[in-house]
């Protein structure tokens, strides 16, 4: 699958006004979750140098946890963060962990947010605010490997018009590399 996707950094303003703005749009739901990801590098190569990830993602929503491994691919383009994408459940979070680290895989950073997701047909909007970094807002369209991801994206930069929200706060980096980014090169990795 390829994940079509943009990100943009919102405001508080912007962050208040929007859940109403996306249901005005036709998009409906609005679970609340706390995602914790963590996030590895590779045992023959280096993400950072190659644009790729590899997580584990824990998602709480009350007293219900599950346990998601997600590979994505470099960006795929210059204008949104639109990457191959392939996600699994696993049972549990320290013997998937035991299982990457046995294999050479490297825990290198945390990164933990808050999440409100809301639905209008294939497109998720997912409202993020992330420790360290603020708030958020995540368009994701899911595509087959072989459907138009410009067309896709185009459609995606729409709804951002649509949502008022100016080109200028559009965000390529991910989490991960937002925060990173922030860490001074000399401290260690944070691992949580």
């Amino acid at each position: 699958m390829t994940e079509a996707e943009l990100k943009a950094r919102l405001t508080p303003e912007a962050a208040a006004s929007l859940p109403q703005r996306l249901e005005a749009l036709g998009f409906s739901g609005g679970d609340r979750v706390r995602e914790t990801d963590l996030y590895f590098n590779g045992c023959t190569r280096d993400f950072r140098e190659t644009d790729e990830a590899l997580r584990l993602r824990q998602v709480a929503s009350g007293e219900k946890t599950s346990v998601r491994m997600t590979y994505k691919g470099p960006k795929s383009d210059s204008r949104s963060n639109t990457r191959q994408e392939h996600e699994t459940t696993v049972g549990d979070l320290e013997t998937a962990r035991a299982i990457l680290e046995a294999l050479g895989f490297q825990p290198v950073f945390t990164v933990a947010k808050e999440r409100r997701t809301l639905l209008r047909g294939a497109v998720t909007a997912c409202l993020d605010r992330v420790e360290g970094l603020g708030d958020f807002l995540e368009l994701e369209h899911m595509l087959p490997d072989d459907a138009d991801r410009d067309r896709a994206v185009d459609d995606l930069l729409r709804l951002v018009d649509e949502l008022n929200i100016p080109r200028g706060a559009l965000e390529r980096r991910s989490y991960l590399e937002l925060l990173m980014s922030a860490v001074p090169p000399s401290a260690p990795p944070r691992e949580e």
